[in-house]
């Protein structure tokens, strides 16, 4: 703490440096709690006091009550780290960092603390240890200037198979709004049914959910990897056409291609075995109704036998090898000219998702599945025809995105074999550009398209 409050301790990052390895190590080593504050206060110098002429002692409690609030003053605005741990026996662990730079109020200084709901075991004290240097790894890259996502250290917590969730939270009340993409807010949860992820900057914010449910068959590691690439892809041209915010985007795709990435070796899951409860709920992430619970319930009665590996490979291989997901973007962004100065400035708002449901066909006794991926990019930007941007007089070029697909794959199954397999896209975009000058149209284009293609699998 002595050396994160250093002199050459300024972002973020060089303040909570080795902090959260450090108390969960702590808690791991002795199974206590632990709580420290450190606050940079000068006293008073010798001679100069509000209470000159007051005896020793009234000076003393003096000099404590100063002391107390400035340590008391650490937590005012400042920026604090909140790790919240689930072990699968019924323990709750909190972690919590308060870094205060002391330019908002309050007291420049460091205030930690770690504990424990209750007593914990050698193998959950050992799975809180090797969370240290993913927690590490995490908050320095949420700390610097513009903000990147290390996660992959926190997504393999339940390795030992003693935890059951872990929630990260970090809020930054301090974030300069005048400086495009600093972090304000960001969260993190893993959890048994679903894993998240969401992050507020100075530019815009960031969501995205993913059903961490086992898929039945497991994860067939070579098609997630594939589709991840595929659809990170997919990211880039949507953010090129719309010339979204390039560092939002970069977040927005390390945050899914770490959420989706398949299971790393030695990582506990609880995946069902091929065919075992196959008439379970659709994996589509839903709020559950009084409805939906009955339609579960008539599926369940209706179920057909489970599927043999065979089948199920044919399925899997059909569908996109992914989780279901939904996530989205809303972000400013801007580009610099090369003197320095704003050339051009907007807005995108993107939009993806996937579901899958499979339900079981009466008629033929086999399934009827679907898969759902979309997508929906609007945006508006304007670009400068010199080398600074000039709403304010309105003379610019102003273009518009608003772009929309829907692939559908549907697949049937008779009993114990592949029937039908099609695959549905339809795609609308549209461009504008519109040339202003003086704040009226001189110029307008317009490049729509539109397409409906339909494709036999097998």
């Amino acid at each position: 703490m002595t050396r994160n409050s250093g002199k050459d301790a300024v972002t973020l990052s060089d303040r909570w440096r080795g902090l959260g390895s450090g108390l969960l190590k702590q808690l791991a080593d002795t199974g206590t709690a632990y709580k420290q504050t450190l606050a940079d206060y000068v006293p008073p110098a010798d001679g100069v006091s509000a209470m000159d002429g007051a005896s020793g002692s009234e000076a003393a409690a003096a000099a404590a009550a100063l002391q107390e609030q400035a340590i008391g003053g650490v937590s005012t605005n400042a920026a604090e780290v909140n790790l919240k741990i689930q072990t699968r026996s019924g323990q709750t662990v909190e972690l919590t960092i308060g870094v205060n730079s002391g330019d908002q109020g309050g007291t420049r200084g460091l205030q930690v603390e770690v504990k424990s709901s209750g007593a914990l075991s050698s193998a959950e004290r050992k799975a809180l240890a090797e969370l240290g240097d993913g927690l590490d790894r995490a908050l320095e890259g949420l700390g610097e200037g513009a903000p990147t996502l290390d996660l992959s250290g926190l997504m393999a917590f339940d390795r030992g198979g003693v935890l059951s969730g872990l929630d990260l939270k970090v809020e930054n009340p301090n974030a300069p709004a005048d400086v495009p993409g600093v972090m304000r807010v960001f969260s993190l949860h893993l959890g048994t049914d679903t894993k998240s992820v969401s992050m507020r900057t100075t530019s815009g914010e960031m969501n995205l959910e993913v059903d961490a449910t086992p898929p039945k068959g497991g994860v067939n590691n070579g098609q997630r990897s594939s589709a991840i690439d595929q659809l990170l892809k997919q990211i880039d041209a949507a953010a090129d056409r719309g010339h979204a915010d390039a560092a939002m985007t970069k977040s927005f795709k390390d945050a899914f291609q770490q959420l989706q990435a398949p299971p790393v070796d030695g990582e506990v899951s609880s995946a069902v075995p091929v065919g075992a409860n196959d008439a379970a709920k659709p994996t589509a992430i839903a709020v559950n109704t009084t409805a939906a619970k009955a339609a579960e319930a008539d599926d369940a009665a209706a179920a057909p036998p489970p599927m043999s590996d065979g089948l199920r490979s044919q399925v899997q291989s059909l569908q996109s090898g992914l989780a279901d997901f939904k996530a989205d973007f809303s972000a400013d962004s801007q580009r610099t000219s090369r003197i320095g100065s704003i050339k051009e400035a907007g807005h995108a708002d993107y939009r993806i998702g996937q579901t899958t449901t499979e339900r079981p066909n009466t008629v033929t006794g086999g399934r009827a599945i679907t898969q759902t991926q979309t997508e929906e990019m609007d945006a508006h930007f304007e670009k400068s025809r010199t080398f600074t941007l000039d709403r304010d007089n309105g003379n610019y070029d102003a273009s518009t995105v608003k772009d929309s697909k829907t692939v559908t794959t549907l697949i049937d199954t008779v009993k114990d074999s592949l029937s039908r397999a099609l695959r549905k896209t339809d795609e609308q975009r549209l461009k504008t550009f519109t040339q202003v000058e003086n704040f009226k149209a001189t110029a307008h284009n317009e490049w729509p398209s539109q397409r409906s293609v339909t494709e036999r699998l097998r």
